[in-house]
């Protein structure tokens, strides 16, 4: 099944339908985040079928109240319209997916974990090394701006839990 296709499509929906000023919920907004986070973890290890499930709920909770929007809202022709769109995106299988394999990284000991991480503007390059340091992760400065941070699994999944939390959009009340 095309997750990443059927994903690609809601989230074309929903900008066309913010595009003509229909308000959309955030709760629909945070399945659809939600959705591509599920997708992108069952991309990495699609031995973990039971990500399967949440993926297809988190997408049909988003096409249902999406396309109840676009019949509230427009003509027949234009539900019609994209309904097709999500069915053939369905239909069509993702590209295939390369299976991941554990890349040596010149430098860290071969039984660690590692991550790399690009600063930006949302992550500040002081922001992960302290939070690398506070993870109890070692860390090195790569070319391009990278940061290499690595250590045990659980504190390597600890920081990007922390980062993740950091980099989490503040809603309004």
């Amino acid at each position: 099944m095309g997750y990443q296709n059927w994903w690609k499509i809601l989230e074309s929906l929903i900008a066309e339908l913010r595009r003509k000023r229909v308000e959309i919920s955030s709760d629909v907004m945070t399945s659809l985040r939600s959705a591509k986070t599920m997708i992108s973890v069952y991309i990495a290890d699609s031995s973990r079928s039971e990500s399967i499930p949440t993926i297809e709920e988190y997408l049909l909770n988003v096409e249902s109240y999406v396309i109840t929007l676009a019949e509230d809202n427009f003509r027949k022709e234009f539900v019609d319209s994209w309904a097709r769109k999500l069915d053939q995106a369905r239909k069509e299988p993702d590209k295939p997916i390369r299976p991941l394999t554990s890349r040596f990284v010149h430098g860290i000991p071969k039984e660690k974990h590692w991550i790399r991480v690009l600063p930006s503007n949302t992550i500040l390059e002081k922001d992960v090394e302290k939070l690398a340091t506070q993870s109890e992760l070692s860390w090195k400065k790569q070319p391009g701006g990278y940061i290499l941070l690595y250590g045990s699994k659980e504190k390597v999944k600890d920081f990007v839990r922390k980062m993740a939390e950091k980099c989490k959009p503040t809603r309004k009340s």
